[in-house]
């Protein structure tokens, strides 16, 4: 039985030369070894690790502490300066968008140029051709040159191509982070399923909860230096509070990852509309991200084409919902007014309605849904569906998954 790791790193390095004039690059050309006219900067010093085949490892570090530099050693675009990296089999990789394409060339023409790149015969590109184009899902865009293509259609066609050779070793350095979340979740199901054929993955990602979710265990990385491989919850909340200690948080970095949704769909308004939403925090500050047990209210703006009667009132009502990516609905409120917020509307043709959540939603992305109606039939004034997103982080490690956290006390040992 093969028990050698996928990947080893020993004591690796990378050292650049870091020269403060062109001055001082010619000099040290001239005089290599009498003085050093260079500051050495260390994107990476002494890290080791290893990876066995079939398990997923997540890195994770801010901006500069020596991710990239770590995957472009793996994949061999970058030479060590010290140390060694060993990878065992065919490696593919997502380092960046395009990287393989050339942009003249036609999507198709450009999944042989890639297959090529990867070792891969014309023959053997065409048995995998099929499952290729299945997985991207750009129809006849194939056969437009790729410079026509937008980010998210280029990482289609790049990710189809890596993950069907079926690689030993699957490097994915937050090209994920551009597509859209269905395929997002398209190629989590394809990574895993490649990890239990025996594909050794090695994940960078700025997403707490991609990390926790999709990785077997997880380094951290700060300024070139390995501070932590161990369980990806551990590793994750180190990092969470190396961020907020420096205050480069990565809630911020998701923050500006927010999705936005594609999906939404406005129907007629007839006689009213929802005007706006807020997404609220405990002191009312507007987000696009909170922890899991924190509060949240959803303000929405409502207008009326004319104010309604007190009998007109009484039969308004308004409601929400929140949805998993899947479509499966979370939670819903429904608003029906009370004799006072009656009397208070009577002459009121815009009003708004606060729907306060006091937690309860695991990690994950909800879209949120709204409705104006009258009625128990339900006539509806407005309704917008997906009318925005919001996403659940894990703050701490949490025990806790499914579809939503009941508030349950960690398992107990009672008897051995």
């Amino acid at each position: 039985m093969d028990t050698e790791p996928a990947i080893k790193a020993k004591e690796l390095s990378k050292c650049y030369r870091v020269f403060r004039s062109p001055r001082g690059r010619l000099l040290q050309g001239l005089w290599p070894g009498k003085r050093r006219f260079y500051e050495p900067f260390w994107a990476l010093r002494n890290v080791s690790f290893r990876l066995e085949k079939g398990r997923t490892l997540g890195v994770v570090g801010r901006n500069g502490s020596g991710k990239s530099t770590l995957l472009q050693l793996l994949c061999g675009t970058l030479t060590p300066t010290s140390g060694s990296m060993q990878c065992r089999g065919r490696v593919a990789a997502l380092l960046e968008l395009g990287s393989g394409f050339n942009p003249e060339f036609t999507g198709l023409e450009n999944i042989y140029l890639n297959a090529a790149l990867l070792g891969l015969s014309d023959r053997e590109t065409n048995e995998r051709l099929d499952a290729i184009l299945s997985f991207a899902d750009i129809g006849d865009f194939v056969q437009q040159s790729v410079k026509t293509y937008s980010s998210g259609m280029a990482l289609r066609l790049a990710f189809a191509v890596q993950a069907n050779i079926e690689p030993d070793v699957l490097v994915v350095d937050e090209a994920l982070a551009v597509g859209d979340e269905y395929f997002q979740r398209k190629c989590f199901n394809h990574i895993n399923r490649l990890r239990e054929k025996g594909t050794a993955i090695l994940l960078v990602s700025h997403s707490c909860p991609q990390i926790i979710k999709h990785c077997d265990e997880a380094l951290l990385l700060d300024h070139g230096q390995l501070l932590l491989h161990d369980t990806p919850k551990r590793v994750v909340t180190a990092y969470q509070q190396l961020s907020s200690a420096s205050g480069d948080s990565p809630w911020e970095a998701e923050q500006a990852q927010a999705v936005q949704p594609h999906t939404t769909v406005r129907y007629p308004e007839n006689g009213g509309a929802i005007r706006g939403l807020e997404i609220l925090n405990g002191i009312e500050e507007p987000i696009k991200l909170c922890a899991m047990g924190e509060p949240f209210r959803l303000r929405f703006h409502y207008s009326l084409d004319k104010p309604l009667d007190r009998r007109d009132l009484q039969e308004l009502h308004a409601g929400c919902n929140l949805a998993t990516q899947d479509g499966i609905q979370i939670t819903g409120q429904r608003w029906d007014p009370t004799a006072e917020e009656v009397r208070a509307l009577e002459h009121a043709d815009r009003f708004s309605l606060d729907f306060l959540f006091r937690g309860g939603l695991i990690a994950g992305t909800y879209f949120i849904s709204a409705g104006l109606w009258r009625g128990e039939d339900r006539r509806f004034l407005h309704r917008i569906v997906d009318i925005d997103t919001f996403k659940v982080v894990e703050h701490e490690p949490s025990s806790t998954f499914g579809l939503c956290d009941l508030r349950a006390d960690a398992p107990k040992l009672v008897t051995c």
